[in-house]
């Protein structure tokens, strides 16, 4: 049974699904083809079932200068080859691929860059992430981080390095971070 989190604990403002509109929004950050997949393809893949964008809109209490969409993320499930977890966990685990869940996209927005946006936009994915194990079962969620500075991102937050079947990094940037630790990290909260 996951956690039960208070409502003081999702962020303000809380992200909504994708809307049609969202993609003329004028949303921009530092990646381009971020941007690109946010006016060109979260829709459509939305559409298909692929994967689900969540959007971080300006509330009508924030300033009207900000940028009317703050952020997005996007979830997808996936699987796991044991191989490409550290040893101490893989060995525990049956041999064929394990369900996931990724954070596909996680991108604020340019303008706003230092507020806490990615924040607050990779602590609702988390959460949504626990509901959907609570579903389903998942052994942990990825990430890809675009760069270096993204990478560092996710680090604070426990994020490992995936490894391929010789112990090396399988993308440089691909990383990881068991269910577990973030369910512990909400039931702290509660």
């Amino acid at each position: 049974m996951p956690p039960t989190v208070p409502a003081s604990v999702f962020p303000e403002p809380v992200t909504q699904p994708l809307a049609k509109s969202d993609s003329g929004s004028g949303f921009s950050c530092e990646h381009e083809t971020l941007n690109r997949f946010f006016r060109e393809s979260a829709r459509q893949h939305q559409e298909k079932d692929i994967s689900r964008t969540w959007v971080l809109r300006r509330s009508s209490s924030d300033d009207p200068a900000l940028p009317p969409v703050l952020g997005f993320y996007t979830l997808s499930l996936t699987t796991l080859r044991r191989e490409t977890l550290p040893s101490n966990i893989a060995k525990r685990l049956p041999n064929y691929p394990v369900p996931a869940i990724i954070i596909a996209r996680l991108a604020r927005d340019s303008r706003v860059r230092g507020k806490g946006y990615g924040e607050t936009l990779l602590d609702d994915a988390h959460l949504r992430a626990l509901a959907i194990n609570a579903q389903s079962g998942a052994l942990c969620v990825i990430v890809d981080a675009k760069d270096a500075s993204a990478r560092d991102f996710y680090k604070k937050f426990g994020y490992e390095p995936l490894l391929s079947e010789t112990n090396a990094p399988e993308w440089p940037l691909r990383m990881y971070l068991p269910m577990k630790d973030i369910r512990a990290a909400y039931t702290e909260v509660t």
